[in-house]
């Protein structure tokens, strides 16, 4: 894993969400057919970058665009 394959996968999971507004790990990682290491690195990257919201409120954490989706 490099941070070049990292910013590329985060650019994965930004396009999903942007299409889609609110996924879960499952549908990000089916959808991305990331291992689930190289998936919680990518929703990190964005995660930091605000780019991403993560809703922990259920079972199951859920992802969403954040405030800094547009920059």
């Amino acid at each position: 894993m490099t941070k070049g394959s990292i910013g590329f996968n985060a650019g994965k999971v930004l396009i999903l969400i942007e299409d889609n507004t609110c996924l879960s790990f499952e549908t990000l990682k089916q959808e991305t057919q990331l291992p689930d290491a190289d998936l919680w690195t990518a929703i990190g990257w964005l995660a930091r970058e605000n780019k991403i919201e993560i809703n922990n409120s259920a079972a199951i954490p859920f992802f969403s665009p954040g405030p800094n989706y547009y920059d």
